[in-house]
């Protein structure tokens, strides 16, 4: 079992999968014999990142079916329950939650982000970042599309939302942004975890703040 990590509290449950099966066994983790929406996929490395992300919500305790919204987000099938995916091969994250809106990513920190920094980075971010600590960069560009994918976000970029100054970075922790969104600004707490070359950043927040 590649259960890399899972964090459950009273609004959310997060769990990373580190994929290291093959296909045939992710399909008896995800039970049965009917796997809607993999046949459209022929890439090898997506099936299992598809199959993964329905392990990962048979261990939160959900075994319904995922489909997507015209925007590409996903929801549960019977289900009030708000979910977010991401992945970066080997590994697939899920966030879940009864209460909150989420939103989340996992990006390899060793990624080039110095070079996209002029395209995502806000004017007050660039006053604090060090761009030459990647982690600090790979962080701000997961804050920003784990909160690109809560609802109502389409059109937003990069220097629309400001992640706030963060003074030092742990194996695991919390950090706040901000987005305008015309003349309205509002705060978002996220939390972030590392492992291998990796971060994972997520955020949960009451849909009824999402009002813009």
């Amino acid at each position: 079992m590649a259960l890399r990590y899972l964090h459950r509290t009273d609004a959310f449950v997060v769990g990373v999968w580190r994929v290291e099966e093959d296909e045939e066994t992710l399909k008896e983790m995800v039970g049965g014999d009917y796997f809607p929406g993999l046949n459209r996929l022929n890439h090898p490395r997506r099936r299992l990142e598809w199959l993964a992300v329905r392990v990962l919500l048979r261990k939160f305790g959900y075994e319904g079916q995922v489909m997507y919204h015209p925007t590409r987000r996903p929801f549960l099938v019977h289900s009030r329950s708000h979910i977010s995916i991401s992945h970066s091969f080997p590994f697939v994250a899920v966030v879940l939650s009864d209460k909150c809106s989420v939103g989340i990513d996992i990006e390899s920190y060793v990624r080039p982000f110095v070079q996209v920094k002029d395209k995502y980075l806000s004017e007050r971010e660039k006053m604090w970042v060090d761009v030459d600590n990647n982690r600090q960069l790979a962080l701000i560009w997961s804050a920003k599309e784990a909160m690109y994918k809560l609802p109502g976000m389409e059109g937003l970029g990069g220097p629309d939302m400001d992640v706030r100054p963060i003074d030092e970075l742990s194996n695991e922790g919390n950090f706040s942004a901000t987005i305008r969104m015309g003349n309205t600004i509002q705060r978002f707490n996220l939390q972030y975890y590392y492992m291998e070359f990796f971060n994972v950043v997520w955020v949960c927040c009451d849909p009824k703040t999402l009002v813009w």
